[in-house]
């Protein structure tokens, strides 16, 4: 495999983690949001309002993460296919990336 083909596949691969890893964070932040917002009804006695109004505010501070994250993915990708390697750059990102 050409060094820079294996050094594109590998940002491809890395930024597909990331949006991967971004994508389950904000999935599990979106459960414990869903669980405090509806906690009320299976709880028996009465829920702090901060605790779930601190826990409701994390929603964006997770989204924006999400969102950063996402960019940067973009970003790997973008740059995977239309960057021109040298050999002496293809062959230092190669040995960075474990090659």
């Amino acid at each position: 495999m050409p060094k820079m083909l294996y050094v594109t596949d590998e940002m491809i691969a890395r930024a597909g983690n990331i949006g991967a890893n971004a994508s389950e964070i904000l999935n599990s932040q979106n459960q414990v949001t869903s669980i405090f917002q509806n906690l009320g009804r299976d709880f028996s006695g009465r829920i702090p309002s901060l605790m779930t109004e601190q826990m409701i505010a994390m929603e964006s501070v997770y989204q924006a993460m999400n969102n950063n994250l996402n960019g940067y993915k973009d970003f790997l990708e973008e740059s995977a296919r239309t960057i021109e390697w040298t050999d002496e750059e293809a062959a230092r990102w190669s040995s960075a990336l474990g090659r």
